[in-house]
């Protein structure tokens, strides 16, 4: 063996030197995969026998296993009662790993991660300026991503079979390597353009509701997988032609061929991007019980303002309509109680991994956060009134409504009787004022300030009404006054006399209204 050559152990197939781990899959292995040589097979079967046979003559194992078993036991049961007298021990010290698997880890991931770059670059110049035609896409396949030369590939580096001329040797476009037919996965041009383009990539969970791995791992078709066999006629055809139309899915459907390694690269890129796009299925159940809380907050507001008013004989609102709203509350609450309840029991039912610290807290405190919502909101609600009920709160509401119409119409008819009353002594005071005022101080003017009447002016009787008497005087006066020639003073006396004569006239017309 050669210093540099690497030396493998393990169950190994003696032709594509894959471990197997067990016998019984080596030999299985032989039968599927290497059954062109039956010798070898043989060969195989009879060094399994012989070892077989030989560990069998081995007398006496199965009382030394007891005996070593009892042994033991008895060593173990001595060593608990040595280790429980030990008195509880601090820790000594102690040495953090944490950068040294993080360096590990990096250089892992940047190695995938570059890889995958790598074939994304290639996609991308594969996907521009691909040609339709046949001839010219190989072309132009080859040109960008260079094939191994299938002439010194004898097996199929997957799977390990010999190639022939049912199994034909078909080019990986991404990175050239051989391989059969049935190894082969296919990956659609639009999803490639997707992978490519980030912008075109739509959010499958709104459209599909089936999990991440299923819409990823639909993305690529294995060949042979849903394709109609096709029975070889009796003619004289080439048998190359026809199987190309079987192993071939690109003629019918544009796709571009892919190794498993590649396909393996591509699909844990998508997955990532998946992860880190899509939300986990406590938020999505969140975020659609926090929208059935907010319609139902506003419609419980519109339903207790509603109730409100029914309740007090309105016609603002339909009874009908309450109670549609009503009902519409009630399915909102149910909704709230069912999702509240699957948040509560997510992933109980997973043995493996059940929910527990932190989020089992937080599922507990969503179901109780709902639950007191449901009881302080929505169950505690007002019942609205029957027809009846309805109907009797209306017509108190309208008897309510004509009393205080006429307990309004009533004060009104009395503020306006007070302030009669108020304007009739007003004027009884200005006349009874205007009156003494004109007995006190008739209009005498000295003869140098002016004109005045002449002491000769006739008094009427005291006996006659005061106001007829003043307005008689005043005339007197008006005709001194114009036999004087003294006009100025007439218009005064004048307009006197119509103020007091209007005076006259409203005193008059009161007292006829009151009698």
């Amino acid at each position: 063996m050669a210093e540099g050559e690497q030396m493998l152990e393990g169950f190994l197939c003696s032709i594509c030197k894959t471990d197997l781990k067990t016998p019984h899959q080596l030999t299985k292995h032989f039968e599927e995969y290497h059954n062109d040589n039956p010798e070898i097979l043989k060969t195989l079967k009879e060094l399994y026998g012989k070892a077989k046979k030989k560990i069998l003559k081995h007398e006496g194992s199965s009382e030394e296993f007891v005996t070593l078993d009892t042994s033991l036991k008895y060593r173990e049961s001595s060593l608990d009662f040595y280790y429980n007298d030990w008195e509880p021990q601090e820790l000594g010290e102690t040495r953090s790993y944490t950068r040294y698997f993080t360096e590990v880890r990096n250089v892992r991931l940047e190695r995938y991660s570059a890889e995958t770059n790598k074939l994304i670059i290639r996609l991308d110049k594969l996907l521009n300026e691909l040609p339709s035609d046949p001839i010219s896409r190989r072309v132009h396949e080859q040109s960008i991503v260079p094939w191994i030369d299938d002439k010194s590939v004898k097996l199929c580096p997957t799977c390990a079979r010999s190639f022939h001329v049912a199994r034909r040797k078909h080019h990986c476009r991404l990175c050239g390597a051989v391989m059969c037919h049935d190894c082969t996965m296919f990956l659609a041009l639009g999803d490639a353009r997707n992978m490519v383009n980030p912008t075109l990539v739509q959010d499958d969970s709104a459209i599909s509701p089936t999990s991440t791995e299923s819409r990823i791992s639909g993305r690529f078709v294995r060949a042979g997988i849903g394709l109609s066999k096709l029975a070889r006629s009796p003619s004289s055809g080439s048998l190359n032609s026809i199987i190309s139309l079987v192993n071939d899915p690109s003629r019918s459907e544009q796709h571009f061929r892919l190794c498993v390694h590649c396909e393996e690269l591509l699909r844990f890129r998508e997955q990532l991007k998946e992860r880190k796009l899509s939300k986990p299925i406590i938020c999505q159940f969140y975020e659609k019980m926090r929208s059935y809380i907010d319609e139902a907050n506003e419609h419980s507001v519109m339903y207790n303002k509603m109730c409100e008013s029914l309740r007090k004989g309105e016609t603002t609102y339909n009874l009908q309509d309450a109670q549609t709203l009503r009902v519409k509350i009630a399915k909102l609450a149910e909704n709230i109680d069912l999702i509240s309840k699957r948040i509560s029991i997510l992933g109980i039912k997973d043995v493996d991994n059940p929910p527990k610290g932190q989020t089992l807290k937080l599922q507990q405190m969503i179901r109780s956060a709902a639950t007191t919502f449901l009881k302080e909101h929505l169950l505690n609600s007002k019942p609205l009134p029957t027809e009846e009920e309805y109907t009797a709160f209306k017509e108190r509401r309208r008897k309510a409504i004509e009393d205080r119409i006429e307990h309004e119409r009533q004060m009104e008819m009395e503020e306006l009787q007070r302030e009669r009353r108020r304007e009739q002594q007003n004027r009884e005071a200005l006349i009874s004022d205007f009156v003494i005022v004109s007995r006190n101080d008739q209009m005498i003017l000295d003869k140098s300030q002016g004109w005045g009447p002449s002491s000769a002016t006739p008094i009427l009787a005291s006996s006659m009404d005061p106001i007829i008497e003043q307005m008689n005087n005043l005339r007197a006066y008006i005709k001194q006054a114009r036999d004087a020639h003294k006009y100025d003073e007439v218009a005064t006396l004048e307009t006197n006399l119509r103020e007091l004569q209007s005076a006259y006239f409203a005193m008059n017309q009161g007292n006829s209204s009151d009698s």
